[in-house]
């Protein structure tokens, strides 16, 4: 799903883990649970890093759109 359109989706408790969503627009997306353990986020656009620690139920091991690994 790189460099996929996501805005507006509704991602709520979804399982996105290893997911590949570099460069994905994730404006006004709702991510609210979802799952992105080991996801690839690197260069999404729409969505804070902030953004993903409130909303996302796991980020364990993400890469986030700034290039940096949640822990």
């Amino acid at each position: 799903m790189s460099r996929a359109g996501l805005s507006r989706v509704d991602l709520s408790g979804a399982i996105l883990i290893f997911a590949d969503l570099s460069e994905a627009d994730l404006s006004e997306a709702k991510l609210n649970e979802a799952d992105l353990s080991d996801a690839n986020l690197s260069g999404a656009t729409g969505v804070t890093k902030e953004q993903l620690d409130q909303q996302a139920g796991s980020l364990g091991g993400a890469v986030m759109p700034d290039g940096s690994r949640h822990e």
